[in-house]
């Protein structure tokens, strides 16, 4: 019993895996950040670019090695998180998405200057919104 345990937790994990398959160098550079309203909890649920309506934009530098500048100036900092996703928290907000990928069969073609639609909120975990992210250029 225990180890069919064991292995639904980890097929379970292996299901939330995404196909992207995104590095370091495709993810840096400049990045535009478009966020829906801010006045939602941590139920919020972003699941395509219909889900919100974008009220804002943000546009962020992601530098190397882990540096992110927004365009007031504020500073940051970012992760790739595996080689499916991206963290930045920078002026006290948390942004995460996937890469995007689209799939058609058994090919898997990742888009890795666009995001899935994600979540972002304040570093108390507040103000969630949804929000999406597509690269403008390398890094400057």
């Amino acid at each position: 019993m225990r180890y069919f345990i064991v292995f639904l937790a980890v097929l379970g994990c292996v299901y939330a895996d995404t196909p992207a398959n995104c590095t370091y160098e495709d993810v840096q550079g400049m990045w535009i950040f478009d966020m829906g309203s801010r006045e939602h909890g941590s139920s919020l649920k972003c699941d395509s670019p219909a889900s919100f309506e974008k009220v804002s934009s943000l546009r962020v530098n992601l530098l190397f090695p882990n540096l992110a500048i927004d365009e007031f100036g504020n500073k940051g900092f970012w992760t790739l998180i595996y080689n499916q996703g991206f963290e930045v928290v920078i002026h006290g907000r948390k942004f995460f998405a996937f890469s995007d990928f689209q799939k058609e069969g058994k090919n898997v073609t990742s888009i890795c200057d666009r995001t899935k639609p994600g979540l972002s909120h304040n570093v108390l975990e507040r103000d969630w919104a949804c929000f999406q992210g597509h690269k403008l250029e390398p890094p400057l």
